[in-house]
């Protein structure tokens, strides 16, 4: 098995398991995938999204954005980025991003995700449109 056909294997698990969360009011979280020639290995686990919500957001005010920034899009030298979790042990790069083309994850410092995401002012400005709109 090479890299091209576990990332193709992995999304074609993750598209399924989109059906099923859609259908039992689950959400499934997967990670730690790895492959070699003979086997692939993937952690596949659920989650309380309102718990991680507020967690999430406690997190992200933590580091010093006025929102939940986990599932935000953002690009960089290295490509296209979503902010996926963080790693609280990690006090220089606590946030990790996952890389769309590859699903590759990568750890980045919060004044570096600030930049990426436009600053402090486009990050106060999709809080306040979330809000006005709801």
């Amino acid at each position: 098995m090479n890299r091209e056909k576990a990332i193709y294997l992995s999304e074609k698990i993750k598209s399924a398991l989109l059906k099923i969360q859609e259908e039992e009011g689950i959400e499934f979280q997967v990670s730690n995938i790895s492959f070699s020639t003979s086997q692939m290995k993937m952690s596949i686990s659920t989650k309380d999204t309102v718990v991680d919500d507020k967690a999430n957001l406690a997190l992200s005010k933590r580091y010093g954005f006025t929102q939940n920034i986990i599932g935000m899009e953002f690009t960089c030298s290295n490509g296209v980025f979503v902010v996926e979790s963080f790693m609280t042990k990690n006090r220089k790069y606590p946030i990790i991003g996952r890389r769309k083309v590859d699903g590759r994850q990568f750890k980045f410092p919060p004044s570096n995700i600030l930049k990426y995401l436009g600053g402090n002012s486009q990050v106060n400005r999709s809080a306040n449109l979330k809000n006005l709109l709801d």
